[in-house]
């Protein structure tokens, strides 16, 4: 079998601190937008269940734009390693590979459509496993994972989603395995020395070895005005994972 080796190597960090944006100045710049769209725009007619048409993104910041058939979405301060593929239109899922240390979570989410009315958000994870050799890693990304229920987002008054937040408890949530299974799977994809790593480990939690979130799931449905159609799209996120 075909032995694939992903290597990410940063300088500083832990596993947790590449999985983990700064959700902190995610919220700070939620609330300078919030005082902003507020002033620009009138609201008072907006219906919950209807795609917005507000500004809610703020262009200074790294954001993503997927552009849709019949809707534009807007994902605030999310860096990706290829921005120019967003520059066409995408099918009803798409893939997408963020930088390393960027997430969606605690992040505004702008959909814009004007003939899409009943809008839905909902957003789910992902967990694999990874072997951390202090640089160097091994992603299990194409073994077994945990998925996290659907969770609907919330739309606020200016029209805008904000993405959900994870515990450190969700993110290493990961279906029962034994050691054998997970050390057979490291040799299959990664060869023998990474099983060398994994010699006194006792379980997939224990470093070198890691549970972390692997990918992250938009979907938005809503329906066709003009039609009556029910319309969805699906949005891949991928994560880097280790250190």
């Amino acid at each position: 079998m075909k032995r694939v080796l992903h290597i990410i190597i940063l300088a500083t960090g832990t596993f947790c601190s590449c999985n983990n944006p700064s959700i902190e100045q995610k919220k700070q710049n939620l609330k300078q937008i919030e005082h902003h769209v507020d002033h620009e725009a009138n609201i008072s007619d907006q219906k919950i269940n209807t795609v917005s048409t507000v500004k809610a993104i703020d262009e200074t910041k790294s954001n993503t734009t997927i552009k849709f058939n019949d809707l534009t979405v807007s994902i605030q301060d999310l860096a990706i390693f290829d921005p120019d593929k967003m520059d066409r239109i995408q099918g009803d899922t798409v893939k997408i590979e963020v930088e390393i240390g960027e997430s969606i979570e605690g992040s505004f989410i702008s959909i814009l459509g004007d003939h899409i009315s009943d809008l839905r958000v909902e957003q789910s994870y992902e967990t694999s496993a990874t072997i951390m050799n202090e640089g160097p890693h091994c992603d299990l990304t194409e073994w077994k994972h945990f998925n996290s229920v659907w969770k609907s987002l919330k739309q606020n008054a200016n029209g805008q989603y904000l993405s959900a937040e994870y515990t450190a408890d969700e993110r290493t949530i990961f279906p029962e395995v034994s050691m054998d299974d997970l050390k057979q799977k490291v040799k299959e994809q990664c060869g023998e020395e990474w099983v060398k790593l994994l010699v006194k480990v006792k379980s997939p939690t224990e470093y070198p070895s890691a549970i972390g979130i692997s990918r992250y799931f938009l979907r938005i449905t809503g329906i066709q005005n003009d039609n009556g159609k029910k319309v969805t799209k699906l949005i891949v996120f991928k994560t880097p994972m280790g250190c």
